[in-house]
């Protein structure tokens, strides 16, 4: 069993801010002068994303220096960094982008009207001073799959596809608080998420179904997470499309997707028919401060005392 002097883990404690976007939840970091050393990130945000014997998290957010060799720095007011609590690396995540984007401000690292480097391109945020809401100016998502057969152990499936930097898959069905009809949602989810049609990335699984004019209920099993969380901004994004893309929502118009913390994410977009590509999006949610604090070495020390 490695220790903590095995893995190198923090020996001093480690600012952060706990955050969450419409449920969504992660532990922000401020890393421009890095606290985890290289290579241990994983290691690090593993440990910390445990509910319980962690601060609990879907991840970790660092706030890093510009990358000044790259076509956007003269532009970006930093870099953004997504891990997963399984410690994989995340190219997007929207509500931890608009966390990311909200802690800057707060702290002085960017202006209200800031733009910031990731891991699938450039994203702006428009971030209100007087409240915790958020928008942000996202990469083009796409190309859009229409749904397609995929067998599963409750049946074939009907399943759309797009990446939003990061995979996702839509499901559209009659109620998605209800479903499935068989099993549990967690465990179609993570049937989904591995199945050979997605493979070799794997993909985030969405379930949504309508609400009413523009609005529609979404749920979301979150690759990274191996888990169902409470929202999920590309996730939201995803959804908006498939449900404009099968004739349930007005493209033209905003579409509020409620997921399941209870706090709806707006999304807009403009349709290209010629890529199958989504452009100019806009994802507008909340990012609320929790708590904030500091990660002690002990929460380390004693998994590495595990026998």
């Amino acid at each position: 069993m490695p220790t903590i002097q095995d893995t190198a883990l923090p020996a001093t404690p480690v600012p952060f801010t706990k955050m969450h976007g419409s449920g969504n939840d992660f532990i922000v970091i401020d890393h421009r002068q890095p606290a985890i050393a290289p290579g241990e990130e994983a290691a690090f945000v593993r440990a910390a994303c445990q509910r319980r014997t962690g601060i609990g998290a879907d991840g970790v957010v660092f706030i890093e220096p510009v990358e000044a060799d790259a076509p956007d720095a003269s532009v970006a007011d930093f870099r953004w960094r997504y891990v997963n609590a399984d410690g994989t690396e995340g190219e997007m995540c929207g509500n931890g982008a608009m966390c990311g984007a909200r802690f800057a401000v707060l702290n002085g690292i960017a202006p209200a009207a800031c733009a910031f480097q990731t891991p699938s391109g450039l994203v702006r945020a428009e971030v209100d001073l007087q409240g915790t809401g958020v928008r942000l100016a996202m990469v083009d998502a796409g190309p859009y799959v229409a749904p397609h057969a995929v067998q599963t152990s409750i049946g074939v499936l009907e399943v759309a596809s797009i990446p939003v930097g990061v995979p996702h898959a839509v499901i559209v069905v009659e109620d998605a608080d209800a479903w499935p009809p068989l099993g549990t949602f967690e465990a179609i989810g993570r049937e989904l998420r591995v199945h050979p049609a997605f493979a070799p990335a794997g993909t985030n699984v969405n379930v949504i179904s309508p609400l009413g004019p523009n609005r529609i209920r979404m749920r979301t099993y979150e690759r990274g997470v191996e888990a169902e969380t409470l929202a999920c901004g590309t996730g939201a994004v995803a959804s908006a499309i498939a449900a404009s893309q099968q004739g349930f929502v007005d493209p033209a118009r905003p579409v509020a997707v409620l997921a399941s913390g209870g706090w709806p994410l707006t999304v807009a977009c403009a349709w290209d028919e010629a890529t199958r590509m989504a452009r100019g999006i806009s994802l507008t949610g909340r990012a609320v401060v929790v708590a904030r604090g500091e990660l002690d070495p002990e929460a380390w020390i004693a998994l590495g005392d595990r026998a």
